[in-house]
């Protein structure tokens, strides 16, 4: 039996197609009022703002989603840069990732570097996915002097740069061409 959605959910979700699909500048009120089909007198009631309500999509609909997809499992009951492997290429299985980029990424770049409150919401977020990722550089069987900290920043960055690219500029082929590169140098850190 499925249940009924509520408003606030609705709204959010709306809030993170649109965005996620036109950026927070070219969303307007108007779009989440159509996506989501919900009377303007109910949107107000759950957020004062565009702004509260793309500051609550973060928190409530792309950090879980980031959360979930950077859940590492262990493999054998072991750490190992193939978590990471296999981890780059499941992106690749998912078109909107490949089309449309990285959505906290998308964010980032036109939102953190003019507002603090959405800086302050997408770094927690990294900061959590760059930790999960060192955490399996720092257990895996790496050689020697490796900064894991920055190998983080590094596989993280390389993979947003991949996804950064315009939807004309980008396929499945492209990402997996481009980011073989990364997997090749990941393997010949391992001992």
């Amino acid at each position: 039996m499925k249940t009924k959605q509520s408003t606030k959910d609705k709204i959010l979700d709306s809030v993170f197609i649109l965005v996620y699909i036109h950026g927070y500048n070219g969303t307007s009120i108007d779009m989440i009022l159509k996506e989501s089909k919900v009377p303007k007198g109910s949107l107000y009631h759950h957020f004062k703002s565009k702004k509260d309500m793309v500051l609550a999509g973060i928190k409530e609909r792309i950090s879980p989603k980031m959360s979930d997809f950077y859940s590492f499992k262990k493999i054998n009951d072991s750490y190992s840069i193939n978590i990471i492997i296999q981890a780059i290429l499941k992106i690749s299985q998912k078109t909107e990732l490949v089309t449309y980029g990285c959505p906290l990424n998308r964010l980032n770049q036109e939102m953190s570097p003019v507002d603090k409150d959405f800086d302050r919401e997408i770094t927690i977020i990294y900061k959590n996915i760059k930790n999960k990722i060192k955490h399996i550089l720092d257990n895996s069987n790496l050689k020697k002097d490796n900064d894991t900290n920055s190998l983080a920043e590094f596989i993280i960055a390389t993979i947003w740069g991949n996804l950064s690219l315009s939807p004309t500029q980008s396929s499945k082929q492209k990402y997996i061409q481009s980011i073989e590169h990364l997997i090749s140098y990941l393997k010949s850190l391992e001992k």
